[in-house]
């Protein structure tokens, strides 16, 4: 599998040994101090540069969805001029105006400030590490050991990481686990100047207040966000004569996105992979039908991805555990996905409307945590919930942007990119600006009564029922208590959801054996540590699904990266 994306090395020298890098290589003849390197795949490719001239050397990846809107805003027609003119206008907050799944960097050559971005929601992979004199800026951090290996420099496992992944399933903040190792998180750019380093938030969603106070305008302006958003999004396939693919399940967001789209006059193609006969086939197999869609049905049934470890370790980079969006790899990788642009997605519409909330009305920051086994060997900063204006606006950036973003990384391994009208930035401000009483009282559920009421006809996966009264989701919570009693009282555990994990395991023996002998293979890489060797092995035995994966997780990547404990 190959990194997309650009390597860049500050102040490198001649012992770097480059052969294993396959990218598109630039040196500056302008310049001595610093190496760059490109590899890119062809989809949206006039999105994309990598070009200089007497004054610079400028790097985009991605897709920026407005683009067009850009270049018609400022008469200017190339990407590169255009970037140009937007960094002098606003110099390292330039990214600002771009919307969409990129990152990239401007570099002055006169000055040699080097200027790295990533976008606001961090929908693609970068890292850094400082190695000797020497900075790296990689998509990959398989890249980062090895050019460290290069300069005869040993990586580390970050221990304080695997505590991470083994109680919230990912990583806080800028961790990886490799020690030395930091993440380019949402909204930042990083500069070199005059030998020095600096990160600075060109965008930053804690600057938002609360200020929507009606139900009514709130509702009004959701729905406006969302529907420049689609247009957005769906036209970037229509520029590139693509076909539109979007995903479709028994959930609220898919649907509102695939029927709103559809309602629009945008003709999409939809699929939908979980357990066979589950619901959610059954809702969106009924949705395309009715909506005339050419729909695919991708079955998961005894749950053979539990055993991809390698090739999602690769895809993540040990950032979350594996199984985190496994699934959705499983599933793309049984598409034909030659005639598609962007993968369309509801990805983080809940949360964003009243899902991060607390329903105990005190905030718990760290909710939703795989395991509680060893929260008091966190290394965490305890003040950390304090960088952030309130619980909604941390749980976005270390649930969605951190963890929940891996299926981002997932879809660029199969040469697209992931979208979501949910992601567009005017949205999540709009959302962010909602006075969370509104949010309880299942603001979400009003604007979609209100406003599609279409997309309220067909049942709603989470609680049986059709979203088209509030009390049946508070029904719901018994209902679905008593569904899943009986299930389990009936050998049906199969049914208890899209992806019943833990019962493929428990049911499926050839999982059973792939996660005992991974384990057994590859714990004793741990034997010198021996704190760490019986934590892991704790979580592994006595542990849940989730935990399990966790721990294959951080065996994997002690494998693969050949990291010193």
């Amino acid at each position: 599998m190959s990194y997309y994306g650009f390597t860049i090395i500050k102040n490198f020298n001649k012992n770097f040994n480059f052969k294993f890098l396959q990218e598109k290589r630039f040196k500056s003849k302008y310049n001595i101090n610093y190496f760059f390197c490109y590899n890119c795949f062809s989809k949206f490719k006039r999105d994309k540069i990598f070009e200089e001239n007497e004054n610079y050397i400028i790097g985009l990846d991605g897709v920026v969805l407005n683009l067009i809107e850009l270049k018609n805003n400022y008469a200017i027609s190339e990407v590169f001029l255009l970037l140009i003119y937007l960094y002098k206008k606003r110099k390292e907050n330039f990214a600002i105006e771009l919307k969409g799944n990129f990152n990239g960097f401007v570099f002055e050559k006169k000055t040699e400030i080097l200027i790295f971005f990533n976008d606001k929601t961090a929908s693609k992979p970068a890292f850094y590490s400082e190695v000797k004199d020497s900075y790296i800026i990689s998509s990959s951090i398989k890249n980062i050991i090895k050019l460290k290996q290069q300069n005869k420099c040993n990586s580390y496992l970050n221990i304080s990481a695997c505590y991470n992944l083994l109680t919230y399933g990912g990583m806080i903040e800028d961790q990886t686990i490799v020690e030395g190792v930091k993440k380019i998180n949402a909204g930042i750019c990083l500069k070199f100047e005059n030998e020095k380093i600096f990160f600075k938030k060109y965008f930053d969603f804690n600057n938002i207040e609360y200020s929507l106070n009606d139900k009514n305008k709130a509702i009004k302006r959701l729905d406006v966000c969302f529907k420049k958003a689609i247009i957005l999004e769906y036209n970037k396939d229509k520029e590139y004569k693509y076909r539109h693919l979007a995903t479709l399940s028994g959930g609220l967001d898919s649907r509102l996105n695939v029927m709103l789209a559809n309602k629009l006059g945008y003709k999409v193609d939809s699929f939908c992979f979980s357990q066979s006969n589950y619901l959610d086939e059954k809702i969106a197999k009924k949705i395309s039908k009715d909506l005339l869609l050419n729909f695919q049905f991708v079955a998961l049934d005894e749950g053979c991805y539990l055993q991809d470890l390698v090739e999602n370790v690769k895809l993540n980079n040990g950032l979350q555990h594996y199984l985190n969006a496994a699934h959705f790899n499983a599933a793309l990788k049984a598409i034909n996905l030659e005639n598609y642009g962007l993968i369309h997605t509801g990805l983080a519409g809940d949360g964003i409307l009243g899902g991060f909330l607390t329903k105990s009305g005190f905030p718990d920051f760290y909710s939703k945590r795989i395991s509680n086994k060893f929260i008091n060997k966190l290394n965490n900063d305890v003040e950390l919930e304090k960088n952030y204006k309130n619980e909604e606006v941390f749980k976005l950036y270390q649930r969605t942007f951190n963890i929940t973003n891996f299926g981002s990384y997932v879809v660029e391994s199969h040469q697209s990119y992931l979208v979501s009208p949910f992601f567009d930035e005017d949205f999540l401000t709009t959302a962010l600006s909602i006075n969370p009483k509104l949010k309880k009282e299942q603001i979400y559920l009003d604007w979609l009564n209100k406003k599609h009421s279409y997309v309220v006809k067909y049942k709603w996966e989470r609680t049986g029922f059709k979203p088209d009264a509030k009390y049946k989701t508070e029904l719901s919570r018994y209902t679905n208590k008593i569904k899943k009693e009986f299930f389990i009282f009936t050998n049906q555990q199969k049914n208890i959801s899209m992806t019943p994990e833990d019962y493929w395991l428990k049911s499926n023996l050839k999982n059973q054996k792939f996660y005992q002998n991974t384990f057994h293979e590859k714990i004793d890489l741990f034997k010198n540590n021996i704190e760490l060797f019986r934590d892991l092995s704790l979580a592994f035995n006595e542990g849940s699904i989730e935990e399990k994966s966790a721990v294959l997780t951080i065996l994997e990547v002690v494998n693969k990266f050949k990291l010193k404990i």
